[in-house]
């Protein structure tokens, strides 16, 4: 299962890019990305595929700071009902920390997480990440959804955000003059994670305007809409291994973190229901391994690291198991789906 994002992320794309000489819509036909998300933002179109989208019409346009450009045409209300809870919450820490437990609500594959950097200091880290696979381009993407991030302290707050430091895990796509103007500050590049520092009691202001009732009704709406909703712990666990096995390489506890559980309590109610984590995750290794050999000319050793393994020696190995096959051969022979083998 692609990674994906509501079709409201791309607002203000396409007109900026029609500005520049540039048509999207070749590009979205050539990355299967549907023309319909261009007039109905509540589609669900490929995190990866708009990643290279924006790299792609970043060079035809000859604009490297595309992604901060489209941010600057974008608001909160990109967000659809989360951006509800977010706009009513009591303070500016609650509306991220709601964020950060909803934003799968509008992309599987972008995370928000709050990190208390320096408490000493009084310092917050609000870092973004994304999960994709790391081959893919996402410099333009990091510089959208981070650029966005900012706009939506500065819209929450209603005042420019105090920024302590800003990094970005890539070089500088445009002179880094574009991002100190556009963030307030210097950037630093070639870090480990896109994120922004602000003080601890800059996240503590009251939102003016903000209804308590409102906020709980959206909270409501994104917990029955968007949370477990009857399912399995073994089906979540199933969902999340599917959508984040790069970012969360097949650990237990990476997957127990992101269900709100211990790893032990993760481990006794899959017990409860007759399961094994180990189980679940090597069939949707070999699922996935079966669509990427197919469907795909991935090289190896990428498709290796896209599956949480090791290098390219253990998925042969794991092939060999699965298949009676080498990857190679899969590739060349294809393999019958479920559907086919019990026909």
């Amino acid at each position: 299962m692609s990674t994906l994002i509501r079709a409201a992320g791309m607002r203000g794309a396409a007109g900026f890019l029609r500005e520049r000489g540039v048509a999207i819509e070749p590009l979205m036909d050539r990355l299967q990305i549907p023309r319909a998300a261009l007039v109905d933002e509540e589609l669900r179109i490929s995190l990866p595929a708009y990643g290279q989208l924006l790299e792609a019409a970043s060079e035809l346009a000859g604009c490297p700071d595309l992604g901060l450009r489209i941010a600057e045409r974008q608001d909160i209300s990109i967000l659809g009902p989360l951006a509800i809870a977010m706009q009513n919450a009591s303070t500016v820490r609650e509306a991220m920390r709601v964020a950060s437990h909803f934003l799968h609500a509008h992309s599987s594959g972008i995370r928000l997480s709050l990190h208390a950097e320096a408490p000493a200091q009084g310092q917050t880290s609000l870092r973004l990440s994304l999960i994709t696979p790391g081959w893919l381009p996402r410099r333009q993407m990091f510089d959208l959804c981070l650029a966005d991030l900012h706009h939506f302290l500065a819209f929450l707050a209603q005042a420019p955000p105090p920024v302590l430091a800003v990094t970005l895990p890539h070089a500088p796509l445009a002179p880094p003059s574009r991002y100190a103007e556009l963030f307030g500050r210097p950037v630093d590049f070639e870090r480990a994670h896109a994120e922004i520092v602000v003080p601890s009691d800059f996240l503590d202001h009251s939102l003016v305007g903000a209804v308590a009732a409102l906020h709980q009704l959206s909270l409501e709406y994104l917990k029955l809409a968007y949370e477990g909703g009857g399912r399995t712990v073994g089906e979540q666990v199933e969902d999340i291994l599917r959508r984040a096995l790069p970012s969360t390489r097949g650990r237990r506890e990476v997957v127990a973190r992101l269900l709100g559980l211990h790893p032990r309590t993760l481990q006794r109610r899959l017990e409860a229901e007759g399961l094994a984590f180990s189980d679940i995750l090597d069939a949707v290794r070999r699922d996935q391994a079966r669509r990427w050999l197919t469907e795909s000319e991935v090289p190896l050793a990428h498709i290796a690291d896209i599956l949480g393994l090791a290098d390219q020696a253990v998925l042969c190995r794991n092939c060999a198991r699965w298949f009676g096959r080498s990857p190679s051969a899969i590739r060349s022979l294809g393999l019958p789906t479920a559907a086919t083998r019990g026909a």
